[in-house]
């Protein structure tokens, strides 16, 4: 192996201890804001389709530690050739993102069919995620319909996480109440010009009862289709929200906690924490 090699793999391995945040520089903000925008330190991205319907984006080397599972469930009529730019993002940052196919995710029992496949596959001999999953480090996301499926998986004890983006809750696939029943912290996240999941009627009943702590993100000028494809300004957000609680990423946790929380003093952003 030579030496450019030796110190991916190094880089790699340190990621998913979860040490480059405790050890790395500290940054200023807006750099490192832009760092959570910018491509992992995996080389590429492999996609493939297997299961009960799910589409699976990873790293193309994941022989340096254990990686930890984002499942992903997709809005209305959507697939996830919609949102791929934002999930080859995750799996370039080290994870495992594991997309429903649904076009209707809100009960989020497809996403829920995919979880537990890729939970098979790790203990499957012969699998190519044998060994290669962290199935303690699980996140679930998801975008409008699938907002909502995030949340309905989120009751499931084995998520470490959820990711609700502009999440629509009062379809005839959604449970109204499932936000009280959450396992692990929450980031919810709207858009001040969103029309269809208006932020006041399906994200503030969110935030108001859930049973777990929650950070509740609103940008400005923001439409229901700003994140497609990439992931579109909240990308960044997103990508650390998911390195801090699934990686144990320091600087990442900078984006949300403290005093000098970098989201708080963005004018961009209106920021809520309960």
């Amino acid at each position: 192996m030579n030496v450019r090699a030796l110190i991916g793999a190094a880089l790699s391995s340190a990621l998913l201890m979860g040490c480059v945040g405790a050890s790395g520089p500290i940054l200023e903000d807006e750099a490192l804001q832009q760092s959570f925008f910018r491509a992992g330190h995996f080389a590429g991205v492999h996609q493939i389709r297997r299961g009960p319907g799910c589409t699976i984006f990873h790293p193309i080397n994941m022989n340096y530690g254990r990686h930890p599972v984002i499942i992903w469930g997709n809005g209305t009529y959507a697939s996830p050739a919609d949102y791929r730019g934002l999930l080859e993002h995750w799996a370039i940052h080290g994870f495992v993102v594991v997309a429903a196919m649904s076009p209707n995710a809100g009960t989020g029992r497809e996403m829920g069919r995919c979880m537990e496949y890729m939970l098979d596959e790790y203990s499957r001999r012969g699998s190519p995620f044998q060994g290669k999953l962290n199935t303690g480090r699980i996140g679930v996301a998801g975008h409008s319909q699938g907002g909502g499926g995030a949340i309905n998986l989120g009751r499931d004890m084995r998520i470490t996480t959820v990711v609700a983006l502009q999440p629509f809750i009062f379809g005839a696939h959604q449970n109204p109440n499932a936000a009280t029943g959450q396992r692990g912290p929450m980031l919810l996240l709207s858009g001040s010009e969103d029309t269809t999941a208006r932020p006041e009627t399906h994200q503030q009943p969110i935030f108001d009862n859930t049973n777990i702590p929650v950070t509740w993100l609103t940008l400005r000028g923001a439409t229901h289709l700003a994140p497609m494809f990439t992931g579109g300004s909240y990308r960044g957000a997103m990508t650390a929200w998911f390195r801090m609680h699934l990686l144990n990423d320091k600087q990442a946790a900078r984006m949300f906690e403290g005093e000098d929380c970098v989201l708080c003093e963005d004018e961009r952003w209106t920021v809520q924490t309960r």
